[in-house]
């Protein structure tokens, strides 16, 4: 045997011993998983870090998990079983690929989100949670759906919500506009909500035997506080209500000694010249509750229109409903009721703005234009300072558009 054949023969040998070994990546050097993680892309970053525990812990400790987090869009084309993933501030789009199998019914639409998750709902009243970087899927007990307008409990201890049988797509998408989500990115302990025709409220957390219903309240909006495991829900008699899932039944409990917004209803009084369009609520970083207007206000010069965000907050004593203007360095969400820190400086990079002391809204957040007037765009932020609006620079006008803030809560 000559000495090529001699080498080839011990590469070969070299090559089975190495496909016979079972090789543990979860077992990888931490200074070198640290470098690897810290090397990828940012969706890239968010898929690996669910290759197991080892690899979640570790890339906590990376820098590119502890970015600011901050609003992207996700687009959701009509015809296609994938979806866009706009990072504006880096210019950056990135498509789900590959994930077919595991995307969701393509008439699904998303009515909330949570970091990297996705509350969607199917036109057959199915809910799920959805990670748009990796692709995994959970599955959520269903309702049914079918018949004349009116909610019953089934044996089962299920709920039957009945409609109109023949325009299943069409009820559920003007009658399901609010909902919340929460999922725990490690544990995947989730909650969700969702309010059905500004009335009922629904609630499903993980374990649950099935869904719980808010009985003899109209609800018209909610936000949940992750930090104590509180929905704070508003009311049609404009009080907000306290809900907490903190505990292991299968029922909220209402809190009711301790809630300082029980005896001070929300008013505002519009004027005369003033439209109320949509309302939302959310949670600041410490707690605060913020109640959100969305509104038309038409000056003197009707076709010089303006569409603006208010913001209330309860005073420092507890006594009354005020207007603030400030966000404190706070962007929010409007869709989602969501707030996240940033401290960035305008930017204009990818088309769009990414600036602190922001609203960021889609184009249904606004009163619908005039008939003559068309919008720029689907998406667009609301700078508190200024009372201006900016349109993020899409090629074309998108219905099925979304703002989303990605990441993972910092430790």
């Amino acid at each position: 045997m000559d000495q090529n054949q001699n080498q080839n023969q011990n590469q070969n040998q070299r090559e089975e011993k190495m496909k016979s070994r079972d090789i543990d990546w979860s077992e990888i050097c931490i200074d070198a998983l640290r470098l690897i993680l810290e090397s990828l892309s940012f969706a890239d970053f968010h898929r690996a870090k669910t290759v197991c525990s080892n690899w979640y812990s570790v890339s906590k400790s990376c820098v590119a998990g502890s970015r600011n987090r901050y609003p992207w869009l996700i687009l959701f084309p009509e015809s296609e079983l994938c979806f866009k993933l706009l990072d504006l501030r880096h210019g950056k789009i990135y498509k789900t690929k590959g994930l077919e199998d595991e995307f969701p019914n393509p008439k699904s639409r998303c009515v909330a989100s949570y970091g990297n998750w996705l509350l969607m709902l199917s036109h057959r009243l199915k809910f799920s949670i959805f990670n748009v970087f990796t692709g995994e899927r959970i599955k959520i007990r269903s309702l049914s759906l079918r018949g004349n307008v009116r909610i019953e409990r089934k044996n089962n201890g299920d709920f039957l919500l009945e409609h109109s049988w023949f325009d299943r797509e069409t009820i559920i998408n003007r009658y399901i506009k609010t909902a919340a989500l929460w999922i725990d990115e490690e544990t995947k302990d989730f909650v969700v909500f969702w309010i059905y025709n500004d009335q009922y409220l629904f609630s499903y957390k993980k374990g649950d035997d099935s869904w719980w219903h808010f009985e003899d309240t109209k609800c018209l909006a909610m936000a949940y506080n992750k930090e104590d495991q509180k929905l704070f829900v508003y009311t049609s008699d404009h009080f907000i209500k306290i809900l907490d899932y903190s505990g292991d039944d299968d029922m909220p409990n209402e809190i009711v000694e301790g809630n300082m917004y029980l005896n001070h209803p929300f008013y505002y009084d519009l004027q005369p010249w003033e439209y109320m369009w949509k309302r939302r609520v959310a949670i600041t970083t410490s707690g605060d509750v913020l109640i959100i207007l969305s509104l038309k206000v038409l000056p003197e010069i009707k076709s010089q229109e303006k569409r603006l965000f208010y913001i209330f907050k309860m005073s420092v004593e507890g006594s009354e409903w005020e207007r603030v203007d400030s966000l404190e360095n706070q962007m929010l969400v409007f869709g989602d009721g969501w707030l996240t820190l940033e401290d960035a400086k305008e930017e204009d990079i990818g088309g769009g703005i990414i600036k602190s002391d922001s609203i960021y809204f889609v184009a249904d957040d606004l009163w619908p234009p005039q008939a003559h007037t068309v919008f720029q765009s689907s998406a667009g932020v609301f700078d508190l300072a200024r009372t201006e609006i900016s349109w993020s620079r899409l090629p074309h006008y998108l219905s099925n558009v979304r703002w989303f803030v990605p990441g993972s809560d910092k430790k």
